[in-house]
């Protein structure tokens, strides 16, 4: 992609610094792509709320939110930057980034939001200092196409970015796809939530289910095995590349567009089963690239047709992994680079 912003240009990325964050991903394709002046400023909620606990203080969300602005003005007091780019930002307010933006006028401040800000009911995907704050970005990023733009332009936001999600190279990548799957097994790697427990439940197939939370379960089905651990790397990866098909259920929030899991299965290689949606039709093909559902009666229909015809699921796996290949958040990120010169 052409007429990108200068490598030259002063970068700060401000979220979280875990291995695994979508934060660390973004900086690996600055990196990749040639940039060098680009700094990280993690604000990891835990890490400071362990600090916070050594020194006996009570632990409560103000308090945190105070040491990240603390953390946070004081960097930008010693350093200026031409770009400022903020994960979510949920412990920052209005007035605040305010604050900031006056220790240079120049800079310009990008979002970019990785769930629906408009979901007040969960404390992790959004909260009023967001919608406050809506205005204040020059750039304000959301992984939902165009779904939430009129809600995000009456609170005067500047100017909308639609940026996927994606898949990271080194974690989810792979050079070759494995050869045929030869057995049926199905998993599910996501984190815990009613709405996809109970379509889980419902299913009536063996199922494997991995990612945090699902201790919580409270069914006692034989034929779905959970295990809560996080898994990540090559572990994923060859979870993913050998079984029969991966499922892929939006959370209630995301209905109507995509999430990780969306390019992150078809690039390790698996065969992506997922929620019907135009944006999700609008990166694969449905029945070419993927398999997808509406309902949970279809999607039982679709499970027993891949595993009753191989040689086709063979092929939409092989469509979706070539596909996926331009799905990477390097290209992301040169989408980005592209529009915010």
């Amino acid at each position: 992609m052409e007429n990108l912003v200068n490598s030259k240009k002063n970068f700060l990325i401000i979220g979280s610094g875990f291995k695994i964050s979508l934060e660390n991903t973004y900086i690996r394709a600055f990196k990749n792509l040639g940039y060098k002046k680009v700094d990280f400023l993690f604000l990891d909620k835990n890490i400071l709320l362990n600090f916070l606990n050594k020194l006996n203080f009570s632990i409560i969300s103000q308090i945190y939110y105070f040491i990240c602005k603390f953390i946070t003005l004081n960097h930008l007091k010693k350093k200026r930057y031409d770009y400022i780019i903020i994960f979510k930002g949920l412990q920052f307010d209005y007035k605040f980034l305010n604050k900031c933006k006056n220790l240079n006028l120049n800079t310009k401040w990008i979002n970019i939001y990785t769930d629906n800000p408009f979901n007040l009911k969960s404390k992790s995907c959004s909260n009023y200092n967001i919608l406050e704050s809506i205005k204040f970005y020059d750039y304000f990023c959301v992984s939902f196409y165009k779904t939430l733009n009129k809600r995000l332009h009456n609170l005067k936001a500047k100017k909308i970015i639609f940026l996927p999600f994606g898949y990271d190279q080194l974690l989810h990548g792979r050079k070759k796809l494995k050869k045929e799957i030869n057995n049926n097994n199905i998993n599910f790697v996501g984190a815990y939530d009613s709405h996809r427990e109970k379509i889980l439940n419902n299913l009536n197939y063996k199922i494997n289910v991995y990612g945090p939370g699902w201790k919580k379960s409270g069914y006692n089905n034989k034929n779905i095995k959970y295990n809560s651990k996080i898994i990540t790397g090559n572990h994923l990866k060859k979870i993913i590349s050998n079984d029969a098909l991966s499922l892929n259920i939006l959370r209630e929030q995301d209905k109507n567009s995509h999430n990780m899991r969306t390019f992150e299965i078809p690039a390790m290689g698996g065969l992506l089963l997922t929620n019907r949606t135009k944006e999700q039709i609008s990166f694969f093909r449905e029945n070419k690239d993927c398999f997808m559902y509406k309902d949970t009666q279809e999607l039982k229909k679709k499970i027993k047709f891949i595993i009753n015809n191989k040689k086709r699921a063979e092929r939409v796996r092989k469509n979706g992994f070539f596909k996926s290949k331009k799905h990477s958040y390097e290209n992301r990120l040169k989408y980005l680079l592209s529009i915010i010169k």
